[in-house]
């Protein structure tokens, strides 16, 4: 069963659900929105943004992308969630890679690793809403609550950052960005054709017209 706005804040006001910090303006009908938290790290940039310092975390293009968010849940063994995408992000061309499922027992921050597929930069502002969470009550409580390797977890942690700034092989962005020269060179190459294919023919033609002159001079 999924939670209503009024039963997530009854579930919130008896502890068995704990969004803190919790804002009423971001509950929905069925889901309450989460915020972009203070830490965020590039494939392009390979160091740790504070965003409440700079204000937003710059995506280039075919960035990959990991952020905090903002609020740190809690859930009981009697409630399980499930996260995605805010579409007003997905309409600007981004896609997140994360757990779809937040266990029950789950307590800590949670951390999105987000990748931008256009050509254009994307900007993350601090505290923007940009996750959905459903809250499901389940028909009885779990008897094996999230004990996992996330439990706990605040901040981003050594091992994403270094899926960041150690990862083998090309980034994804300098992949666009050689396409994106390659295109332009091919762009340019093909002009250079196109020229070259008028001038030929012209040439021949004026070449024909001087040897037919010099045949009559003679």
């Amino acid at each position: 069963m999924i939670l209503t706005d009024r039963q997530l804040r009854e579930a919130h006001e008896r502890g068995e659900i704990v969004i803190d910090p919790f804002d009423d303006n971001h509950v929905q009908p069925a889901s309450y929105d989460l915020r972009i938290g203070e830490q965020g790290i590039t494939t392009s940039g390979k160091k740790v943004i504070n965003l409440r310092e700079s204000g937003y975390l710059a995506m280039e293009p075919g960035d990959v992308a990991i952020v905090t968010v903002l609020e740190r849940l809690q859930l009981s063994t009697l409630y399980a969630a499930r996260l995605g995408l805010r579409s007003k992000y997905v309409r600007k061309g981004l896609v997140a890679s994360m757990g779809l499922q937040v266990d029950p027992g789950f307590a800590g921050e949670l951390n999105v690793t987000l990748v931008n597929l256009t050509p254009q930069t994307i900007a993350l502002p601090y505290k923007d809403d940009f996750l959905s969470v459903e809250f499901h009550k389940l028909e009885a409580a779990t008897t094996h609550p999230y004990k996992g390797p996330y439990q706990g977890q605040k901040g981003l942690g050594p091992e994403e950052i270094a899926a960041i700034t150690e990862g083998q092989g090309v980034a994804f962005s300098e992949i666009i960005t050689t396409l994106r020269s390659l295109s332009q060179n091919v762009a340019s190459l093909s002009s250079h054709v196109r020229i070259m294919e008028f001038s030929i023919p012209a040439l021949l033609v004026i070449g024909i017209g001087v040897i037919a002159i010099q045949i009559a001079l003679k």
